[in-house]
C-alpha cells in the first residue's frame, strides 16, 4: 500500500476511521498530520488507531516535510478548512499537487475570493476590506441596505453578524491589521417557506474537468447566522440544480481550483443564485449524507484526486426519499450542559438513523454566534413535508438542561426556530 498523508483538526468534514477505510478502498493507508498541541488525548488515540499520527509545527514545515517524506507520500489532501494553508505548504515542499499559494489564497481569504470573482465575471458583489471600527462604520454609511460583517478569514460563522445600522455593530467587534474584516452587501433571498433561502454544491475539480456531485437543501439560519443542517435533495426542482451547479463550477474555476472537492454556499435570490463563499475541501458531514442519498463516496473521491488515481464520477442520482442531518444549536450565552432528556425515545422514531449528541454533559460552553452543533439527528423521509414532520416530533421528545453563568438553570426545547427555553 502506498501512503496518502491527511492533515487533520478537531471538527474535520471526514473522521479518522472513514479516511482510513476509503483510502484502503483505494489501496493506499493514511498518515494523519495535525498541528502540534490542537489534539486531546482521546482525539489522538482515535486517529492513531487508524494509521500513524505525526505532529506538525506549522512554523517548521520543512522539519514536517522531512518527516512526512519518510513515508514516501503518494499524495495529499486535507477535509479540514483550517488546515488549507499549511497543506498546501506541506504539498509544495513535498513535491505533491495539491491548491497552489495563490488558490489557497482564494478560497480563504473572504476579499479576495470576492474580488477575483468579481475580475473573473463570475459574481459581483459590493464590499469593503476594513481594519478598524471606524472603517467598518464608513463602509456601512456608504449602504442604505443591510450589509454582513465577517472576518477575512474564518469559518463556522465566528463574528459573523448582520447590520442594518450602526447601532447593531456590536461593542466588543474591532477589526484590525492583523484580523482584517471584510463588510459586504447582504444578499436578500428568496422566499422558502419553512426551507433556507440558500443551498450548497458540491464539485470535483481533475484538470481542466468539472464534475458536478449534487445539491444539498437547507433549513432556514438561525440568529446571526447559525446553520442548522442540510438534506438531499433539495425542495427545489432538480431542474433548478443546473444553474447552481453553473454558478459553483465557475466560481471554482476563478479562484483557480484545479484539483479536489469544492463546497460552494450559494443564496437563491429572486435574481438568481448567488454565491455565498466558496471552499476548498469537502463540506461538513456531506460525505456521510452523500452516501445515502446519492451513493458517492466523496472520501474516495477526494482520496483518489490527491493519489492521482482515475477518477470519474458519475453524475448525481438522488434516493427517492430525502436523507437529512439536522442540528440544534447551543444557547447564545453559553453555559454547562447538566443533562438531554428523550435521546431513545429519539433513536426509536421511524425513519432516524442515528441520534448522536456532539457535547458531554458537564462541559462548559462558552457565549459565541458561531454555528456549533449540539447534537446531530440524521434520518430519512418519504418527503420533504415528512422531513420536517419527523424532526418536529424528534424535538418534541428532547429537553436540554443549563446552568448559566447568572446562576439560572435552565430547560431548553428545540425547535426549528432555535432552543426556546421553558424555566
Amino acid at each position: 500500500m502506498s501512503t496518502v498523508v491527511t492533515t487533520v483538526v478537531p471538527g474535520a468534514a471526514a473522521g479518522p476511521a472513514d479516511i482510513a477505510k476509503a483510502a484502503a478502498a483505494l489501496g493506499h493507508e493514511p498518515l494523519y498530520v495535525v498541528v502540534a498541541g490542537t489534539l486531546d488525548d482521546e482525539a489522538k488515540a482515535l486517529h492513531s488507531a487508524h494509521g500513524p499520527l505525526l505532529e506538525c509545527d506549522p512554523g517548521e514545515p520543512d522539519e514536517a516535510v522531512a518527516r512526512i517524506a519518510r513515508h514516501r507520500p503518494a499524495g495529499i489532501t486535507t477535509f479540514s478548512e483550517g488546515m488549507v494553508p499549511l497543506t498546501s505548504v506541506l504539498a509544495h515542499g513535498l513535491g505533491l499537487p495539491y491548491h497552489d499559494r495563490e488558490t489557497v489564497v482564494g478560497l480563504t481569504n473572504k476579499w479576495e475570493q470576492r474580488r477575483r470573482l468579481a475580475a473573473a465575471g463570475v459574481d459581483t458583489l459590493w464590499s469593503r476590506r476594513t481594519t478598524s471600527r471606524a472603517e467598518i462604520l464608513a463602509a456601512l454609511a456608504e449602504r442604505s441596505a443591510p450589509v454582513v460583517v465577517k472576518p477575512v478569514r474564518s469559518q463556522s460563522s465566528i463574528d459573523t453578524h448582520l447590520l442594518r445600522s450602526a447601532e447593531d455593530l456590536p461593542a466588543e467587534l474591532a477589526p484590525t491589521p492583523e484580523r482584517p474584516f471584510v463588510v459586504e452587501e447582504y444578499l436578500l433571498g428568496s422566499d422558502q417557506g419553512e426551507y433556507g433561502d440558500y443551498v450548497s454544491a458540491e464539485t470535483f475539480v481533475d484538470g481542466e474537468h468539472t464534475y458536478p456531485l449534487g445539491v444539498a437543501g437547507k433549513y432556514p439560519l438561525i440568529a446571526p447566522f447559525r446553520e442548522q443542517g442540510q438534506f438531499l435533495p433539495t425542495h427545489r426542482p432538480v431542474t433548478e440544480h443546473a444553474e447552481v451547479l453553473r454558478l459553483a463550477t465557475e466560481a471554482a474555476r476563478a479562484l483557480g481550483v484545479r484539483r479536489g472537492l469544492v463546497h460552494s454556499e450559494i443564496k437563491l435570490t429572486p435574481d438568481g443564485p448567488r454565491i455565498i463563499e466558496v471552499n476548498g475541501r469537502l463540506g461538513g458531514f456531506h460525505a456521510e449524507l452523500y452516501q445515502r442519498g446519492t451513493g458517492q463516496n466523496l472520501i474516495e473521491l477526494g482520496i483518489a484526486s490527491a493519489c492521482g488515481d482515475p477518477v470519474q464520477p458519475p453524475p448525481p442520482s438522488y434516493d427517492r426519499q430525502v436523507q437529512f442531518h439536522f442540528w440544534n444549536q447551543p444557547p447564545l450565552h453559553g453555559g454547562v450542559l447538566l443533562g438531554i432528556e428523550g435521546v431513545d425515545a429519539v433513536r426509536a422514531e421511524p425513519g432516524i438513523v442515528d441520534y448522536t449528541p456532539r457535547v458531554a454533559v458537564g462541559r462548559e460552553l462558552a457565549p459565541t454566534v458561531m454555528t456549533f452543533q449540539l447534537d446531530l439527528l440524521r434520518g430519512h423521509a418519504p418527503d420533504h413535508r415528512a422531513m420536517l414532520a419527523l424532526i418536529d416530533r424528534c424535538h418534541a421528545h428532547l429537553r436540554f438542561a443549563f446552568a448559566h453563568a447568572d446562576g439560572v438553570t435552565r430547560r431548553w426545547r428545540p425547535t426549528r426556530s432555535g432552543l426556546c427555553a421553558l424555566d
